[in-house]
């Protein structure tokens, strides 16, 4: 089929004329261009979801496939070679099947091609890496991209400040921040602000995230919704219920609407305290504002029974699970069939573990171990 489109293409283009046998790097030809949005749409296609409700990620093979095609068209008749743009788009689909050493292969090309690497070529390289957990090497080719002139972007900031606290380098991700507030053009946004209070209250550093939370506002930048939850997070983690208490009220006051994220990192918390009533409290708050609970908040609800022992509970909300449909995930019944087997209940746990398996839901090692105590 593509190749029947491209014949006819290049046969309405080429009519009465001899086909040009070189194509122009300085050129982008209406073929490349076709080419390019042909490959675009496996690349970035929306995800669909499939029978299990899960989602279907971008066609990237398919995308590569067409790529592959055009480099084989480089050397007949049709003359096609690909642009920055063709070039770009493959190695992002390599990035996302997490093979970086081709990603790096296609920017090879790029000077074969004559070709220079655009923002969007290292921003990409660069995201590629932090993906992979490879911080190390998205930073030096950060330095890289710097020192060769081509001016990093907020994006490229913002990639690199998440990859940073990815690996608890909070101290790093701040003084990109402060290098990004001294460039002219790429000052931190919320986007940036977020990523490292998120990180600094995950490791406890509650006090520096509220600083880093005062330098935000002093700098007219507004938080958002993700901003209080980390700050909420970071709060219930150190027992500080009433601090919790105000920020959320102070989320209400400033008519930014807590979503299910902003409940469930407190039904999570009060969950580890044992505070099963508040708990309860807190889920029914969300009903209340048409805040729809989803498994991270029944399975943070059902663990906190669990650890009470009250595992008729724990079951009540298993059941409800199951009747809204597939709510159901391989968490919920690890946490009951660990609640169950503690509480000296192995028949139930059994049970459990056998209608889990036929339905098909991998087990992991934690329920294979809790199963045998």
């Amino acid at each position: 089929m593509l190749t029947m489109m491209m014949m006819m293409m290049m046969t309405t283009r080429t009519r009465g004329a001899t086909p040009c046998l070189v194509h122009s790097s300085t050129t982008t030809t209406p073929l490349v261009v076709y080419f390019n949005n042909y490959l675009a749409s496996f690349h970035s296609q929306p995800s669909n979801p499939n029978k299990t409700g899960n989602t279907q990620p971008p066609n990237f093979e398919d995308a590569l496939k067409v790529f592959d095609e055009m480099l084989q068209r480089q050397t007949c008749l049709l003359g096609i070679a690909p642009d920055v743009c063709t070039l770009n788009i493959t190695i992002n689909c390599y990035s996302h099947l997490n093979q970086m050493g081709f990603s790096f292969s296609v920017l090879g090309r790029f000077f074969k091609f004559g070709f220079e690497p655009n923002v969007r070529t290292f921003n990409t390289l660069i995201n590629g890496f932090v993906r992979e957990g490879r911080v190390t090497e998205a930073a030096g080719l950060f330095s890289k991209m710097v020192d060769t002139g081509c001016k990093p972007d907020v994006f490229t900031f913002n990639t690199l400040t998440k990859g940073l606290c990815i690996k608890g380098n909070n101290s790093g991700a701040l003084q990109l921040l402060r290098k990004m507030e001294q460039s002219g053009d790429c000052k931190p946004g919320v986007v940036a602000y977020n990523t490292i209070i998120d990180s600094l209250c995950k490791d406890m550093l509650v006090g520096d995230a509220f600083n880093l939370f005062s330098d935000m506002l002093s700098k007219g930048i507004a938080p958002n919704v993700i901003t209080y939850s980390s700050l909420i997070f970071g709060v219930s983690r150190l027992g500080q219920w009433k601090e919790a208490t105000r920020l959320l009220n102070e989320v209400v006051s400033k008519k930014i609407f807590p979503n299910v994220c902003t409940f469930n990192v407190l039904v999570d918390s009060l969950c580890k305290e044992g505070m099963v009533v508040e708990e309860k409290s807190v889920v029914e708050i969300m009903i209340q504002r048409d805040i729809e609970p989803n498994t991270v908040t029944y399975n943070s609800l059902m663990d906190g029974y669990c650890l009470r022992g009250e595992m008729d509970d724990a079951r009540e909300v298993f059941d409800l699970m199951v009747s809204k449909g597939s709510m159901v995930d391989a968490q919920s019944y690890n946490i009951l069939i660990n609640g169950y087997c503690k509480h000296k209940k192995i028949d139930e746990a059994a049970m459990l573990f056998q209608e889990m398996s036929r339905k098909g839901m991998v087990s992991n090692t934690i329920t294979y171990s809790t199963e045998r105590l």
